[in-house]
């Protein structure tokens, strides 16, 4: 299987996400990037070191909703992307995002508003990317 059928483009994963569409964001970085900021809503795992060390038992006691399609993310999405493989094995709908936390610091969108008692419209720039700090 080619990386191509394993991973999911920033812009993708954002569309799902603005349409509440059913997914499971599983990060994998290590708990100390992942106190630094986080996708809201994601789940972690402190599995990056036992991934990089090819531990093929790095995921095996992760437990993730059936038939919802599953996006791992680390920092750059080249230890994600082994996280994918893992579960694509264990037959899970799983994808990594292209480009990790890197690429999705750059996730935009824009929302019109209307300016009240004109006819003007104000486009709104928003980073969807920020995400948020863990508590």
């Amino acid at each position: 299987m080619t990386s191509t059928n394993l991973t999911i483009e920033m812009d993708i994963l954002r569309q799902w996400l603005e349409q509440g569409r059913p997914v499971t964001i599983l990060d994998v970085r290590p708990s100390d990037e992942r106190a630094e900021w986080a996708i809201p809503g994601s789940i972690h795992v402190d599995a990056y070191h036992a991934l990089k060390a090819g531990d093929p038992q790095a995921l095996a006691s992760v437990e993730l909703p059936d038939n919802v399609p599953v996006v791992t993310i680390c920092g750059a999405g080249k230890t994600s992307l082994i996280a994918a493989q893992e579960l694509q094995a264990r037959g899970m709908p799983a994808r990594s995002l292209r480009g990790g936390m890197q690429a999705w610091s750059l996730a935009w969108n824009h929302a019109p508003v209307s300016v009240p008692g004109s006819a003007a419209q104000v486009i709104q720039v928003r980073r969807t990317g920020k995400a948020v700090c863990p508590i």
